[in-house]
């Protein structure tokens, strides 16, 4: 027992001192490098960093020779219904709290969807707006396609094979299943900070910035982090986080282009405010209850 602990303590620490070495790293040389047209090193951190847990994962099982099992499977359809949980409860849950905050602020909602604003985050050129006319049709519409969006979930797997897949479990086994899943979503969102000090994701005239910006951003990642580490440990398979992963990411940039001023408060629209976590929190805070009643597959009878 005293050796495995050992390994677990010696591949955990590895594999965070690789991630942290690098988005830290980048982190400070970005605080080196602005210029007229931007950021540079910035703009690699943003590129990189899906790719950089996996890469970590990776070079610790090689580094520590470690020849363990991988906790993940592409077959998700062996769990309907865990599926349908992951494709659809979280974009459900993120629409309710745009609605919440829209609600509590109705001054700030626009009526139409700026879709040209949104697709110019990836890159693509061009300008459109709809009106939305029936909310309801309108946020159903969004969760189905987030639920489906199959290359934005494999595309966090990168990341979730690291925190959830590679991680996790060593954790869990120094820690127990509670400890480890609010370590793995703290230290998880500690990654993410020097991406949110240049202003990823939130409003730089939020009061506060970047500091504030930060602690929701912590926040953000506790509650997210909670509901990928439940589905992994109760799957054995972490693809089922990153289908969480890739509908929080999809959807979760849907309700800032619905508002008037385009900016993310720390209260909403996007799910990185508070008003706008509200569901994912509660349903995070139900499911790390359930924890100790689950039959954990990360470290037994893993799901094939």
């Amino acid at each position: 027992m005293n050796d495995m602990n050992h390994d677990c303590r010696k591949q955990s620490r590895l594999y965070l001192l690789l991630v942290y070495a690098v988005c830290f790293g980048l982190g400070g040389a970005a605080l080196l490098t602005k210029n007229e047209t931007g950021n540079p090193v910035y703009g690699f951190l943003q590129k990189v960093f899906t790719a950089v847990p996996i890469l970590a994962a990776l070079a610790a099982r090689r580094i520590t020779h470690d020849k363990g099992r991988w906790n993940f499977s592409l077959r998700v359809w062996k769990r309907p219904g865990l599926w349908a949980f992951c494709a659809f409860g979280p974009g459900l849950l993120i629409a309710l709290g745009a609605v919440m905050y829209f609600a509590i602020f109705p001054e700030k909602y626009s009526g139409v969807f700026d879709y040209g604003a949104l697709t110019a985050l990836t890159g693509v050129s061009g300008s459109g707006v709809m009106a939305v006319h029936t909310p309801i049709v309108f946020w159903a519409a969004a969760a189905a396609i987030s639920a489906i969006f199959i290359p934005i979930q494999l595309l966090e797997l990168c990341e979730e094979i690291g925190w959830r897949e590679y991680l996790l479990p060593r954790q869990i086994k120094r820690f127990g299943i509670h400890k480890a899943v609010l370590l793995n979503s703290f230290l998880w969102g500690i990654a993410h900070l020097p991406l949110i000090y240049f202003g990823f994701n939130y409003s730089a005239a939020n009061p506060g910035t970047p500091w504030s910006n930060m602690a929701m951003m912590m926040l953000m990642c506790l509650a997210v982090g909670v509901i990928c580490c439940y589905v992994t440990a109760v799957s054995g398979n972490a693809m089922f986080a990153a289908i969480v992963h890739g509908v929080v990411n999809i959807i979760g940039e849907i309700p800032v282009f619905l508002s008037l001023r385009q900016e993310n408060s720390l209260l909403g629209p996007n799910p990185t405010g508070l008003i706008g976590m509200a569901g994912l929190i509660l349903c995070a805070m139900a499911l790390f209850a359930r924890l100790g009643k689950i039959k954990n597959r990360l470290i037994a009878d893993p799901e094939k």
